[in-house]
């Protein structure tokens, strides 16, 4: 009798083990098929769109938003906070690209200070400031990173009139009988410079508050601060655009596509020009 109830005790022992191996598999394969169905959540990063170099300022095309499984560290979420950074290290495409491989120029509300300048620069290129009075770069159209072509606009009339006081009285009578002719026809618009990458824009100091609140007092209507773009240019192209900043005419920036190195071979444009292209018949004097 005392033997039949040690053989009850040691199997009432190994079932209540063999009950417990089951409940372990049993939950180790539950765990198992529910870590299979549910997948590793996803989160959206900025990826580099192509490889980018060390000291590239970010546009704009140069980035895309993806899902990625995998998070590095420090990885960036929105495109916005990376735009207008620039790079410190190179980046390949594809790559996340994390906050700490870039770094600010001081940007705010979309005006950089001119930090880190230099940096920008090789040994062949000069910085050059330009005035941001085309309507693209006054309406915020041009950013830092874009590469830019200028247009200008210049009156070819060499020729001064004399005085008209300096003139004789024979020499005063033949110059009235010479019609007067519409100087705004001899203006000539030509393409000058071409791909000039705009490194930053910079924007003149805030008025002092005494200056200000003087301004308040005098109900005087707040000017907006000017802007200006600095370019990265040929010393040499330097020369011309100083020429054509200094000259009585028009200056407009046109954008171009920041992979495209192509020098465009254009004609320059005047009065002549477009008659000879769009056919325009010019009136005739009347009789």
């Amino acid at each position: 009798m005392k033997r039949r109830s040690w053989l009850w005790l040691i199997a009432s022992i190994l079932l209540a083990v063999l009950a417990g191996v089951l409940a372990i598999a049993t939950l180790n394969r539950a765990a198992t098929q529910q870590m299979a169905v549910t997948p590793v959540p996803k989160q959206a990063v900025v990826v580099a769109r192509q490889p980018l170099a060390a000291n590239t300022i970010i546009r704009a095309d140069n980035v895309v938003v993806e899902e990625r499984q995998e998070i590095p560290s420090g990885a960036a979420v929105r495109a916005q906070d990376v735009i207008g950074l620039m790079t410190v290290r190179d980046i390949a495409q594809g790559e996340v690209i994390r906050m700490q491989d870039v770094v600010s120029l001081g940007l705010t509300e979309g005006i950089t200070g001119t930090r880190n300048l230099p940096v920008l620069l090789g040994n062949d290129k000069i910085a050059v400031a330009l005035p941001a009075n085309d309507i693209l770069s006054q309406w915020g159209a041009v950013l830092p990173g874009d590469h830019v072509d200028v247009l200008f606009t210049l009156d070819v009339i060499l020729e001064t009139p004399l005085r008209l006081d300096q003139m004789t009285p024979a020499d005063l009578e033949v110059y009235q009988t010479i019609p007067q002719r519409d100087q705004s026809l001899d203006k000539v618009s030509v393409l000058t410079l071409q791909n000039l990458e705009v490194l930053q824009i910079v924007e003149e100091p805030q008025v002092a508050p005494e200056e200000q609140a003087q301004q308040q007092q005098q109900q005087a209507p707040a000017q907006p601060r000017r802007r200006a773009l600095i370019l990265k240019i040929d010393p040499q192209d330097a020369v011309v655009l100083k020429y054509l900043r200094d000259s009585v005419g028009q200056i407009d920036l046109a954008l171009r596509s920041p992979t495209n190195n192509t020098l465009f071979d254009v004609d320059p444009v005047n009065i002549n020009y477009l008659v000879l292209r769009y056919g325009i018949a010019l009136p005739q004097p009347l009789e």
